[in-house]
Formats: structure tokens, sequence, C-alpha cells
């Protein structure tokens, strides 16, 4: 299955993630992880069955930071 990436920098990917495949590990996190090496951390979830994009994070600093705008609702869908 391959992967749709829709941006990647240092700090955070923006993919696509199948309907079927789970949004924390070892779904998503793992394919990220295999496709571009390194860390990938699950920020926000979406449901198994549900297919959707997603942001994860590529760093440790990154995914508290996502985390902090997530729960004071500054990030937006």
């Amino acid at each position: 299955m391959p992967l749709q990436i829709l941006y990647s920098d240092a700090d955070i990917v923006v993919c696509v993630k199948p309907a079927g495949v789970l949004s924390e590990e070892p779904g998503m996190p793992r394919l990220l992880s295999d496709e571009l090496g390194g860390d990938v951390y699950c920020v926000h979830r979406l449901d198994r069955a549900v297919g959707g994009v997603m942001v994860y994070a590529r760093t440790s600093a990154a995914a508290a930071a996502l985390s902090r705008q997530i729960a004071a609702r500054q990030l937006h869908k």
C-alpha cells in the first residue's frame, strides 16, 4: 500500500490515512517511520474504519507543540 504524503519537513508529516489502518502504533506511525526514517508521533486520531488527512509529529518537541495546539483548539480541520 503506497503512502500518500501531502507534506513533510523536519518537524511534521501530513498524510492520508487509509481506512482500515490504525492511527496509532503499530499502524501509520510505523508505516511513516519505515518510509521516512526516524521517529513519528501520533498527536490525534481517526477511527480505524475512517480514512482522512492526518498530521504526525517527527520530533518529540513538535509532538508537544501540536498537542498543546490541539488542547487549546488552535488546530483546525
